[in-house]
């Protein structure tokens, strides 16, 4: 299994220092690869360069439908694997006119990532499953070809079973946002890796299962310093991966 971090991880020290600095901060905690989330004003060049650098595979990256189009130069460039769908809003399902919408804007993304052999898939938040619904659900069944980045926080949130969802993806499931919660998820700092209230053991144990290459580590309240989170939520990764 590689192990990858999405970058909107490390957005306060991009914004203070450069995308260069959060690279090297990936590499060197010992990580194979990384999740986009914007460029940082580079160009597919200079991002290129920077990758090759530090030794980290561009795997994957979130972007909006909308903008699918004008990121082609940096998928193309890159070699980016993976686009998912980082939101849509709750009415986006829940209104027929908006939801008809969405499939255009799918369908129109997919026809132009499927020529470059890149899949398109979609990330979950928790309003997906506010109301007693699935809105996931729902969104697969009308886009047989979308593939799933299940984030097993937001899963969390929502009061499902990570393990017990991702064994309903099944093949849809492409990757795994890991990202750990605590008691009151949506309040706490989130825990390292493997020292939450999440699952970890048996999300691996199903990756493993189900094939899956990619865990993408994903944080949004650190509760300690960013180095020192990634370094040791990698050595438990590692180890729940075994």
């Amino acid at each position: 299994m590689k192990f990858g971090v999405q970058l909107y991880s490390l957005r306060e020290t991009a914004e203070k220092k450069g995308a260069e600095e959060i690279l090297r901060m990936v590499s060197e905690a010992g990580y194979d690869g990384v999740e986009f989330a914007g460029f940082y004003g580079k160009t597919p060049e200079e991002m290129l360069a920077l990758v090759k650098k530090y030794h980290l595979d561009p795997v994957s990256a979130h972007i909006g439908t909308n903008a699918i189009e004008e990121s082609l130069p940096y998928i193309d460039l890159l070699g980016i694997k993976y686009v998912f769908i980082p939101w849509e809003s709750k009415d986006v399902f829940d209104e027929p006119e908006k939801f008809a919408d969405l499939g255009v804007r799918i369908q129109k993304a997919e026809s132009e990532l499927k020529k470059r052999g890149v899949v398109l898939g979609y990330h979950n938040h928790a309003h997906e499953f506010e109301d007693g619904k699935d809105r996931l659900e729902q969104l697969f069944a009308a886009q047989p070809a979308l593939k799933a980045e299940p984030d097993v926080f937001w899963l969390t949130v929502a009061g499902l079973s990570p393990v017990r969802y991702m064994q309903k993806l099944g093949e849809r499931l492409a990757m795994v946002h890991i990202k750990e919660a605590g008691k009151n998820p949506r309040e706490d700092a989130q825990p390292v890796v493997g020292e939450g209230i999440v699952d970890m053991g048996g999300v691996f144990a199903q990756m493993k299962q189900l094939g899956i290459e990619w865990a993408v580590l994903e944080v949004e309240k650190y509760p300690c310093g960013e180095e020192e989170y990634l370094r040791r939520s990698l050595e438990n990764m590692k180890k729940l991966a075994k």
